[in-house]
């Protein structure tokens, strides 16, 4: 099976030609054999070092790099970013979820705002001639603080072989696998602002600090 070119490309929101994406891609590779061995060293990196906030869906790659947080959106894209410029054809993978999973996370005003069902989006791989599930959203600490007992829900080592796909229990529907999601990540916020983004992420801090 032949790639399409755009698996491997940059977009305005992936834009993994910065020097920040390109230095970093490097270095987490550099020890790394295979392409599996560099896809689990990205996604190691992704899962914990880039805490899991709130941000709008928009950020781009390199900025959430440099803030060292983001949401699934955030994060799949730094991790495909990261992907494709280690030459790992890397792919959006889209989905709905039910809004529950959120619920832990957010005051709740807010969580109240959120659709039902919700979009998730996770990076996929594509490794020995198939596509491969690697959702890195969820940091161990996110994870132990408020997911740890909740059925359907686990935190384990990935192997680059087997899909990797976090709330697979909450799952309404797949919606398939995308090259590029730019006109979505880009589109007017829904309810976020400035203000409601600080407030979410001042409360998972709070909390994370209160477990």
């Amino acid at each position: 099976m032949t790639v399409e070119p755009d698996y491997f490309r940059a977009t305005r929101v992936c834009d993994l030609d910065h020097p920040r994406i390109g230095l970093l891609s490097q270095q987490l590779v550099a020890s790394c054999s295979t392409e599996r061995e560099k896809a689990v060293a990205i996604f190691n990196f992704v899962r914990e070092k880039i805490l899991y906030r709130f941000d709008y869906p928009g950020t781009l790659a390199s900025t959430t790099l440099v803030r060292r947080k983001g949401n699934c959106f955030n994060k799949a894209n730094l991790q495909i970013a990261l992907l494709r410029r280690a030459g790992i054809p890397a792919a959006y993978g889209v989905c709905l979820i039910h809004r529950e999973v959120f619920q832990p996370l957010l005051p709740e005003d807010i969580y109240q705002l959120v659709s039902e069902p919700t979009v998730h989006v996770y990076a996929c791989c594509y490794l020995k001639n198939s596509w491969v599930a690697a959702d890195a959203t969820i940091d161990r600490q996110t994870y132990e603080n408020f997911y740890l007992n909740q059925p359907g829900w686990f935190y384990a080592d990935w192997d680059g072989t087997t899909d990797y796909l976090l709330a697979e229990a909450h799952l309404v529907a797949k919606q398939g696998l995308y090259a590029n999601i730019d006109l979505f990540l880009m589109q007017p916020p829904r309810f976020w602002t400035d203000q409601l983004l600080e407030r979410a992420n001042q409360h998972l801090e709070k909390l994370l600090q209160n477990p």
